[in-house]
């Protein structure tokens, strides 16, 4: 009986030691979390357009995308 308690104790010496870095690691975690949502969020960035107006600007990069197949 007095062995299993001392091999007890030393497993939770070990665990211990994992719980205090697991512990630390959620709790650096949950401070970033934290001042994540007190900062303002990033502007976005410009949409580009191109020189025939804002409505032509994504018609013109869109180009089919069909593979060449041969028949």
């Amino acid at each position: 009986m007095k062995n299993h308690l001392i091999r007890l104790d030393r497993i939770a010496g070990e665990l211990n030691a994992w719980l205090l870095a697991i512990a630390i690691g959620l709790g650096m975690l949950d401070l970033t979390v934290l001042i994540a949502k007190c900062l303002p969020p990033l502007p976005r960035a410009p949409v580009a357009t191109s020189a025939d107006g804002p409505g032509q600007a994504g018609a013109a990069t869109l180009a089919p995308q069909t593979p060449n197949v041969r028949s």
